[in-house]
């Protein structure tokens, strides 16, 4: 005689209750990749902005979207006409990580004028192709040494490139300007210098055992102005979070010298260390 197999009560309310988790976990799936996607949408908008913080701010964040949507307008972002936007750019496609990206980085590398932008498509595209180096935008200070310990500091701080806009020398620039915001804040002393080479991860570690407060200064020089006899030299630090780089505000500083012959190098010089002692007093001053 065949036996008869009856169904337990309970695989009947079993089969209901699955269906329900199942549906249930699909809508929380399909909500939270609408919210992804939102978000997404809301900062390729704030790419469009006047701003030039909110277009570098835009930059930055979608780069930690890891979404593909934010290849195209963050390539796009290359082309912008703000220095410090275009480097953003390059550092949010080396956080993003999307090898769709390579063929727009090439392409503006080649086609950059500007020292510390191109400095980070190299890094970015080093990140991103093949065997490349991995780092995905951390300090950007251009030597790799790692400098001396800051007995009590309270804030690590990594320089940038100089953004140069004058007719002088990338490396006499950086000579002048970054030997003089280390001289500054050495002379404070409660910063740690961050080396020049260094992953997020590396950052966020020497942040937390040495429980730090991080600051990624990005310098700019603007164009010398010689105009009515007068040498004006103009330093501009903005100022962002680090590892993460959320921007947190941007100090200019700017000095005049009367009676300057246009392309006198020793006038130019000082003013440049001048004003970028001055900048980096002002961020002592204002960031805590």
């Amino acid at each position: 005689m065949a036996k008869t197999r009856f169904a337990s009560p309970l695989a009947y309310s079993f089969r209901p209750m699955v269906a329900a988790i199942v549906a249930c976990l699909l809508l929380v799936l399909s909500a939270g990749s609408a919210r992804a996607d939102a978000r997404t949408s809301f900062l390729i908008d704030r790419l469009k902005a006047d701003d030039f913080r909110v277009r570098t701010s835009a930059a930055l964040q979608l780069g930690a979207t890891g979404d593909d949507a934010a290849v195209g307008p963050l390539c796009g972002a290359l082309g912008d006409g703000n220095d410090v936007v275009r480097q953003a750019a390059g550092a949010g496609l080396a956080r993003l990580g999307k090898a769709s990206a390579v063929g727009c980085v090439q392409q503006h590398l080649q086609s950059e004028q500007n020292g510390s932008v191109k400095a980070q498509l190299e890094k970015t595209l080093a990140t991103l192709q093949p065997g490349g180096g991995g780092g995905g935008g951390g300090g950007g200070g251009g030597d790799d040494a790692s400098p001396p310990d800051v007995s009590g500091a309270k804030f690590y701080i990594s320089i940038s490139p100089v953004a140069n806009a004058s007719d002088r020398a990338q490396g006499e620039v950086d000579r002048v300007i970054r030997a003089s915001i280390k001289s500054k804040l050495g002379s404070l002393g409660d910063y740690q210098l961050a080396p020049g080479k260094e992953s997020p991860d590396s950052a966020r570690a020497v942040i937390s055992r040495r429980h730090l407060k991080g600051y990624y200064l990005s310098v700019q020089l603007e164009k010398f102005d010689y105009s009515g006899g007068n040498l004006r030299v103009r330093v501009k630090i903005a100022v962002f979070s680090y590892p993460s780089k959320s921007l947190a505000g941007e100090i200019p500083a700017g000095l005049t010298q009367t009676g300057v012959s246009p392309g006198s190098h020793d006038a130019e010089d000082g003013l440049m260390q001048m004003a970028a002692e001055q900048a980096t007093q002002l961020f002592a001053q204002n960031f805590h």
